[in-house]
Formats: C-alpha cells, sequence, structure tokens
C-alpha cells in the first residue's frame, strides 16, 4: 500500500482542543480503510479525537459489509471520543430499500436505482453471488431477511452533516443559491422520482463544485467532502480547493484503489491519500 500525505493551511479552523479524522468515500474497500486506520492509530494524540466519516462506505467494492465493520470498530482502534458518521447517497439508497418502513413502491424504487448504481455488490455480499434470479418484490424480502441488525442499525444513526468550529463536513457539499439552514434540512429520504440532485446535500456537484465563493466561504465555512471521485476535473489540485473554501476526499476508491483522509488540527489540514499496490 502507497501512502502520500499533503498539509495545507485552510481558511477556517475546527474548535479548539480537538482533532479529527475525517475519512472519505470508501466503497467496499475495506482494505483501503484498514490502510487509513492503521495510519490515524499511528498518530500522537495531542487533542479530543474525533472521527468523522463523510459517507458512502458501502456499494461497488466487493466488501462493504466488512467496511462497516471496521468503521463500527473505528472509535476504539483509534483511540476517539467520538465517531460521527453522515449519510452518502449510496446509505440513502440502501437504507430506503432495506427499511421496513418504506413504503413498498418507494421502496422498490430505491432498491432500482440502488442496483444501477453499484449495490449489486453489496447484495451479491448478503445473498451470496450463486442465490438464484429473484423477481424484485422477493428480492426486497430475502435482502431485508438476510441484512445484518448491526448494519441496520449504523444506517438508521447516520447524520446529514456536522460542524466543528468554521468547518462544515457533508457528504456531497453544498449549493451556494440556496439558504444553508434550508439546504442542509433537506430530509434524508426526499423521494428519488422528483429529486433535485442539485438542491440535495447527499447528491448535489456542480454548482458546488464549480463555484468560487471568495474569502467569505460557503455562508462562513469551509466544506470537507466527497461523493465526486477526484473532483472529475473541477478542480483536481488539493490547493486549488481550498482556495475555493472546499476539500474533497473522494478518491474513486473502487476504480482507482485511491482513498483518502483528513487530519484537521486547528485550520491545518494533513491529507493522507492510501493506494493500493
Amino acid at each position: 500500500m502507497r501512502i502520500a500525505r499533503e498539509v495545507l493551511s485552510l481558511p477556517r479552523a475546527i474548535e479548539p482542543d480537538c482533532e479529527i479524522f475525517a475519512i472519505g468515500d470508501i466503497h467496499g474497500r475495506s482494505d483501503l480503510l484498514d490502510a487509513l486506520l492503521q495510519q490515524a492509530t499511528r498518530e500522537p494524540r495531542r487533542a479530543s479525537r474525533r472521527i468523522v466519516f463523510t459517507g458512502d462506505l458501502v456499494d461497488r467494492g466487493a466488501d462493504s459489509l466488512g467496511a462497516l465493520a471496521l468503521a463500527a470498530e473505528a472509535n476504539a482502534r483509534v483511540g476517539a471520543d467520538e465517531t460521527i458518521a453522515l449519510m452518502g447517497n449510496h446509505e440513502i439508497l440502501m437504507r430506503l430499500a432495506l427499511d421496513p418502513s418504506t413504503p413498498p413502491n418507494r421502496a422498490m424504487e430505491a432498491l432500482s436505482v440502488w442496483v444501477g448504481n453499484g449495490g449489486g455488490a453489496v447484495i451479491e455480499e448478503l445473498l451470496g453471488p450463486a442465490a438464484p434470479p429473484r423477481n424484485g418484490r422477493r428480492l426486497l424480502r430475502d435482502l431485508r431477511e438476510a441484512a445484518p441488525p448491526p448494519v441496520l442499525d449504523w444506517l438508521a444513526a447516520l447524520k446529514a452533516h456536522t460542524f466543528s468550529g468554521g468547518i462544515l463536513f457533508v457528504h456531497a457539499g453544498v449549493n451556494p443559491t440556496i439558504q444553508l439552514d434550508e439546504f442542509l434540512a433537506e430530509p434524508w429520504d426526499a423521494p428519488l422520482a422528483t429529486l433535485d440532485e442539485a438542491a440535495h446535500w447527499a447528491w448535489v456537484r456542480a454548482p458546488f463544485l464549480d463555484h468560487d465563493p471568495g474569502d467569505q466561504g460557503f455562508s462562513g465555512y469551509f466544506v470537507v467532502h466527497g461523493h465526486t471521485p477526484l473532483d472529475r476535473g473541477h478542480t483536481r489540485s488539493h490547493a486549488e480547493q481550498v482556495r475555493r473554501f472546499r476539500i474533497n476526499l473522494d478518491g474513486g476508491s473502487a476504480m482507482t484503489g485511491i482513498a483518502k483522509m483528513a487530519i484537521l488540527r486547528g485550520s491545518l489540514a494533513e491529507i493522507v491519500t492510501v493506494e493500493a499496490n
């Protein structure tokens, strides 16, 4: 596993006497998450320690259940005082499909979208690669029966966002044309059939990634996010991202074998990148 580190000065700081380990999209690559946690464990403790997962631990890769198990153990392993796990768009689809409280038609719609967005890897983990073909409703029933209770509990406990000092942590980003409180209050389970991705914190891309907010940031905040692999050509340089008041921790793990973590102390961020050999 190759390890790279880059130290950046941010225009905002997290709260005093705190250090935050923010981990970006993992997408079923438990090996990459394990490597990041190894790096975190080796860091000398300097303050109250917190872990923030920015979402999309699941789908596409071969070991989403293993990634979730590692995330659940991360607090004890890294010696953190708190772990905050955020909801990505992939967790939204997974929860909508697996949660028995989701109305049947919406659950079937979520299952279809989930399968089309890499959820098939998790389905194979739950039901096995040699499982016989199923119609949609039988597949949904079998998945709900096979889903481990700790996975369902993890999904139910996910948060939409979290703040520390002048830093906002959120999965996809924000929309600079929408008032921040209103934007962040969008429900996690907004109907998929009418979803405006640009208006949702788990799905937004271009209005956020292309925006240059100047020295006031996004309603005053610096944003730590994921969702868009390697920024997809919007702003690849970490330094340029920081100038635009954000840092993207999505390394495109399932496709590239790259995952990222930001170690935040005050206004300094050390970006740790792991890459599979």
